[in-house]
């Protein structure tokens, strides 16, 4: 029996381990995603740190009470200074465009293509117009694995399809024709650095070419009082023509952004002059929870597993990586925003918003002079 037992809980432990990319899905994703762990006594969730659809819709709720002077017993416990409250009862905070349900109900042919989902998961593009920044919002999963995608697919109850046609790089005729369709059927709405319609030829390499036919059509689900988009005359054999070239958009835009995170220079990017000690102080303390830092570093077991968000553990990074690889990731978040897409190695904050080019100036020269503590000491790795 002790046997059996312990057969049992060593299976149970690895089912456990299965799908952690799935797992940091349930917080935003799922029906789950407003549910707390348990509730303190004026009423605010304990929220774990895969909550984060969550969390933010219970502060944005609070900040908007406490604009419009409504009593809420929340607002002694939301760890939020007063102006920052004001401006999110206006810009509420991330997370809440996450959709719950990703397949349309009653369709008849697979949304998601299994490719598509698996590009997507390792680096996200903008799906949808967002004010002041076309950074995607969605964490990366650089090192995604083919169970990863299933995984994901079953917790979020998407159909992949049973078979899908392998990558095929177009002729040269094939892409003057497909360049052709584009413009004539699709550019208007999809092109641009903000599209009309919040999507891309990168963003629409998610879907199936089956879908885009379908819906193409707007026929039954898809005519629904709220769609936006009109009825474009599309062939499936068309269809499948631009979902090859929406494969090769993708590869020629990954290839443009990870070129120029590769040029990325930090001594001609730094601010002139030293570094005011208020801001040493700065970016050894506040810093961490005003870039968003301790969201994930602070609390995933995967992020923080590669930096830990507070004085000690950027020590270690900058030990063990570099203060320009530190500055390289804040840049790159920048790049990332500019494209729509996340880089090979993504930026930071990750699924946030850029940090103002004022700051990642200051932070460069902060390196280039050594990455001084507020003692004086250096830590940067030479």
């Amino acid at each position: 029996m002790r046997r059996l037992a312990l057969l049992v809980l060593v299976l149970g432990s690895l089912a456990s381990a299965k799908g952690v990319v799935a797992q940091e899905c349930t917080g935003c994703h799922t029906s789950k995603r407003t549910e707390p762990q348990t509730r303190f006594a004026n009423g605010l969730g304990r929220w774990t740190d895969s909550q984060c659809f969550g969390c933010h819709a219970e502060i944005n709720d609070v900040a908007v009470k406490r604009q419009k002077r409504e009593p809420d017993p929340r607002y002694f416990a939301i760890p939020v200074r007063e102006d920052k409250l004001a401006h999110l009862a206006k810009t509420p905070l991330a997370y809440m465009n996450a959709p719950e349900l990703l397949e349309h109900p009653g369709q008849k042919v697979p949304r998601i293509s299994s490719r598509g989902l698996a590009a997507f998961l390792k680096r996200p593009s903008t799906l949808s117009q967002k004010e002041g920044s076309r950074a995607p919002r969605m964490m990366a999963y650089p090192s995604l694995q083919s169970g990863d995608v299933k995984d994901v697919a079953a917790l979020l109850s998407v159909r992949l399809p049973a078979r899908e046609a392998p990558a095929a790089k177009l002729t040269a005729s094939e892409r003057k024709d497909a360049d052709t369709l584009w413009k004539a059927r699709c550019a208007s709405c999809h092109a641009g650095d903000k599209p009309l319609s919040g999507r891309d030829g990168v963003s629409l390499g998610l879907y199936t070419p089956e879908w885009t036919y379908e819906y193409c059509r707007e026929q039954p689900p898809y005519a629904r009082a709220d769609r936006q988009m009109p009825e474009v005359p599309l062939s499936l054999d068309e269809a499948r023509l631009l979902h090859r070239l929406f494969d090769e958009m993708r590869v020629e835009k990954e290839r443009e952004l990870d070129a120029r995170v590769t040029r990325l220079a930090m001594k001609d990017a730094a601010m002139p002059g030293a570094v005011p000690p208020t801001m040493l102080a700065y970016l050894w303390g506040p810093f961490f929870r005003d870039a968003t830092c301790v969201h994930c570093h602070a609390t995933s077991p995967r992020a923080a597993s590669a930096f830990t968000a507070d004085a000690e553990g950027l020590k270690t990074y900058l030990k063990k990586k570099s203060g320009e690889e530190y500055w390289r990731r804040l840049e790159t978040r920048a790049l990332e925003a500019e494209h729509g897409l996340v880089a090979a190695k993504p930026g930071m904050p990750m699924a946030g918003m850029e940090l103002p080019v004022e700051l990642r100036r200051l932070i460069a020269r902060w390196v280039v002079d050594g990455c001084k503590d507020t003692e004086g000491k250096t830590w940067c790795r030479r």
